[in-house]
């Protein structure tokens, strides 16, 4: 078995120290998540900054993206990732209903959310290969194209954190504890 090992801003290499430094001082912590890509400037920054990205600049409002991660880990199977997101959700005031059946496998009573998520875990599901349906449904619900491609760079940050999650199996943080399944 391969032993990954946890950083934090004073054990990391010396090339990803103040990244998590800088996270520690925003967030009050370390996601465990993060601690594991220390290991890899170009994976800590890359994950950070698509993050970034997504949650400021995207046609997609924060809530529905991380309604979407929160879906892609589902299908991913990733634990780490499923609590993590359900805590920002909460924090966002994403629908405790959407959020409840996307971890448990349930019906989503909005529309839009049912929508967005039927794609987007369709496109893990199917590889990409989406029914035209599940895509006309989508745009039927008001999303558009720019809402669609920004699906798929939420697919790519969870590319990277879900499976470095299952490669390192990466713990709980206790702060999203109560978020786990």
């Amino acid at each position: 078995m391969v032993n990954f090992t946890l950083y934090d801003e004073t054990t990391a290499p010396t090339s990803t120290q103040p990244t998590l430094a800088k996270i520690r001082e925003t967030y009050g912590m370390i996601p465990n998540l993060y601690g594991y890509l220390a290991e890899s400037p170009i994976a800590l920054n890359a994950y950070i900054h698509i993050n970034e990205q997504l949650m400021k600049h995207s046609s997609l409002t924060p809530v529905q993206v991380q309604v979407a991660l929160l879906a892609i880990s589902t299908v991913n199977n990733c634990e780490f990732c499923i609590a993590a997101h359900s805590w920002v959700g909460s924090t966002l005031n994403a629908r405790e209903q959407t959020v409840k059946a996307i971890r448990e496998g349930g019906q989503i009573e909005n529309n839009q959310d049912k929508a967005l998520v039927q794609l987007v875990q369709a496109i893990v599901k199917d590889r990409g290969y989406v029914a035209d349906e599940i895509i006309q449904q989508f745009y039927d619900a008001g999303f558009s194209k720019e809402n669609l491609m920004d699906l798929l760079v939420c697919n790519m940050l969870k590319s990277l954190s879900n499976y470095a999650n299952h490669i390192t199996k990466t713990e709980i943080n206790a702060e999203f504890a109560a978020f786990s399944r």
